[in-house]
Formats: structure tokens, C-alpha cells, sequence
């Protein structure tokens, strides 16, 4: 079973999907996770508390939505 991902993930995920889409347009751009991620992260620190409250919000209903689907689920690495 899988972790619900943080509010870091969620804008991680989103802003890496913007990143290649803009990439696929301009038919070049950045491919390596690494410098994407690199990327993502500065992005992260550089945004207003209120935008992070939006992806904190998100992170909480995709968390809901995993403790209905998984009610047992405790993670344990």
C-alpha cells in the first residue's frame, strides 16, 4: 500500500507535469528528475503561504480519501 503523498508531493508532481508540458511545446527543455526536482523544490520555498495552504489542503483530502480506501493502514518503513 502506497503512502499518501504530502503536500510537497502534490506540488511536485503538479509542477514537474507543467514543466514537461511546457518542455513538449517549446520541443525542448529539462528532462532529468534530478534538476526537476531541483527545480520544484526552489519553487516550493518561493511560494506564498497562502498558495501552501492550498496544497496542504490537497494533501489532507488526498490523505482522507486513503485512510477510507485503507482504514487499517499504519506505515511502518
Amino acid at each position: 500500500i502506497p503512502r499518501p503523498p504530502n503536500a510537497f508531493m502534490l506540488f511536485r508532481s503538479d509542477c514537474i507535469a507543467r514543466i514537461k508540458a511546457q518542455a513538449a511545446k517549446d520541443n525542448r527543455g529539462e528532462k532529468r528528475q534530478q534538476v526537476l526536482s531541483r527545480v520544484a523544490g526552489e519553487a516550493w520555498h518561493l511560494l506564498a503561504p497562502e498558495a501552501r495552504l492550498q496544497w496542504q489542503e490537497k494533501a489532507a483530502k488526498v490523505f482522507a480519501e486513503h485512510q477510507a480506501k485503507y482504514p487499517g493502514y499504519k506505515f511502518t518503513p
